[in-house]
């Protein structure tokens, strides 16, 4: 009798959590619940892990962090309308329309720009704006696969062959540039002046410089990098890289 109460006993002990075992949950818990009231996450929030208090303050942080990214009308696609009131969902789509004039204007990401969100006035804005951007890289002659030639006149069009065949003799066009001597580092900001896009890769998620460096792009950035042309010339600092030719910045991590 004493002898199977001692088995008991012993196996009682082994299936017990140990205080430390405690101590890890709650610092997984702790480091959970972290994680969902910043509302940033909730795909990595574990909700069942919450008391119905945290589940209340969770849910506030969430939809405050989905109304900021729903607000700046840049990712649509990022935004749970479902999350928002009727007059928070009016607020974003007239942000969303807003954003989307302001890329179509640029005439550079045809493909990003919804048209049917244009007013007639503002689509013949874009659709000028795409014949000057598009004239604009025709007569660089460095990019001939880039170059919609149907939207140019004859005159024109006699242009951007005679610029095509300039860039073809002195080699610009595939050439990579004459190295540079190094170039000054700028103030204390951690950045750097003097390099060149090389190649972009994976949807704009990778950006190599000409100094052979390769950069890591925000997912949310690389909407804007994806279009990068090559030579483009670009600044790059400790978190971010810079086009000065269109005045764009994402936020990047140099990973070689």
């Amino acid at each position: 009798m004493h002898w199977a109460l001692f088995v008991v006993a012993i196996m009682a002990a082994l299936v017990a959590p140990s205080p430390i075992a405690y101590a890890q949950t709650d610092l997984q818990r702790a480091q959970n619940l972290a994680t969902c009231l910043s509302g940033k996450y909730p795909s990595l929030c574990k909700h069942e892990w919450l008391t119905p208090e945290e589940k209340k303050k969770v849910e506030t942080a969430e939809r405050q962090e989905n109304l900021k990214t729903c607000l700046t009308g840049r990712y649509p696609s990022l935004c749970r309308k479902d999350k928002l009131t009727v007059e928070e969902l009016k607020q974003v789509v007239a942000a969303e329309k807003r954003e989307n004039l302001k890329t179509c204007l640029t005439g550079r990401y045809k493909s990003l720009c919804k048209k049917n969100l244009l007013t007639e006035s503002e689509l013949k804005q874009v659709l000028a704006a795409e014949r000057a951007e598009n004239l604009r890289i025709c007569m660089t002659g460095r990019y001939p696969s880039l170059c919609d030639r149907s939207q140019l006149t004859h005159e024109q069009l006699s242009e951007v062959q005679t610029a095509e065949k300039r860039a073809a003799e002195s080699q610009i066009q595939y050439a990579p540039r004459q190295k540079r001597a190094p170039s000054p580092r700028l103030g204390l900001s951690g950045c750097e002046s003097g390099h060149w896009v090389d190649s972009v890769s994976s949807d704009g998620q990778i950006v190599k410089l000409e100094d052979g460096s390769i950069w890591e792009v925000d997912p949310v950035d690389a909407i804007d990098s994806m279009l990068w042309l090559p030579t483009t010339d670009i600044i790059a600092c400790d978190n971010k890289l810079i086009n000065t030719e269109d005045n764009e910045t994402v936020s990047a991590r140099r990973i070689r």
